[in-house]
């Protein structure tokens, strides 16, 4: 007992110290130049009005919301027999629900090749239930009203979402790797950037784990 205490105490250190400051620093400014890249490039424009947007795993709807970022929603008309849901994680009856347990593992990788406009075979996208290509679709459509908030969240966000591919990566750690994610997350980078705040492991994580080619990169080409 007192072996396997001390070496859970072990394991419990070595997670608190595995982000240095320097790792951290160079977390924040990777996401500033992100948030940089996308402001000179005109950035995601604020929605105006109602609209449709179609995606490879079927529509989603935005309309103007508080604060200029778009409100995404899809219906039972898009998507006959299913459900849907508006938030990335939610928990009830000691159960997760929400956009991101609704996929499995495998269909991250899809979803961050759609974000990043690749295009997806209809023999990728068969794989899917009808609730999970609307799940999937929503993730698409409240990445795009995260980008309009923040400059650079896009790619955060696909960051997060390739760590959800692993099949251990349980989809409450989405809200780990990505806390704006959360409930009155919205202005968590805001919060970081005037120092009331710090990222935690996970967040430095997941944006460290992003890759860096156009994150040095001047090119145009989105990844």
């Amino acid at each position: 007992m007192a072996v396997q205490r001390t070496a859970g105490n072990a394991v419990a250190a070595a997670r608190v110290q595995r982000v240095t400051d320097e790792e951290r620093d160079k977390a924040n400014a990777r996401r500033e130049r992100w948030a940089k890249r996308d402001i000179e490039r005109g950035g995601t424009q604020p929605a105006t009005s109602f609209t449709t947007h179609q995606t490879p795993f079927g529509p989603y709807n935005e309309r103007p919301g508080r604060g200029g970022a778009p409100y995404i929603s899809s219906n039972r008309e898009q998507y006959p027999g299913t459900q849907g849901d508006d938030r990335y994680v939610r928990e009830e009856e000691s159960q997760f629900t929400g956009l991101i347990p609704a996929l499995d593992a495998e269909h991250f990788h899809l979803l961050v090749e759609a974000l990043k406009g690749g295009q997806l075979s209809e023999e990728e996208i068969e794989g899917l239930s009808d609730e999970q290509c609307r799940a999937a679709a929503m993730i698409m459509g409240v990445a795009s009203a995260e980008a309009v908030r923040e400059p650079g969240a896009i790619k955060h966000i696909r960051s997060a979402l390739r760590r959800q591919a692993n099949p251990y990566h349980e989809a409450p750690e989405f809200l780990n790797d990505y806390p704006q994610a959360r409930i009155g997350g919205a202005q968590h980078e805001k919060r970081v950037r005037s120092g009331r705040t710090r990222r935690a492991t996970p967040e430095v994580e997941t944006i460290l784990d992003a890759s860096s080619s156009s994150d040095e990169s001047t090119s145009n080409r989105r990844r």
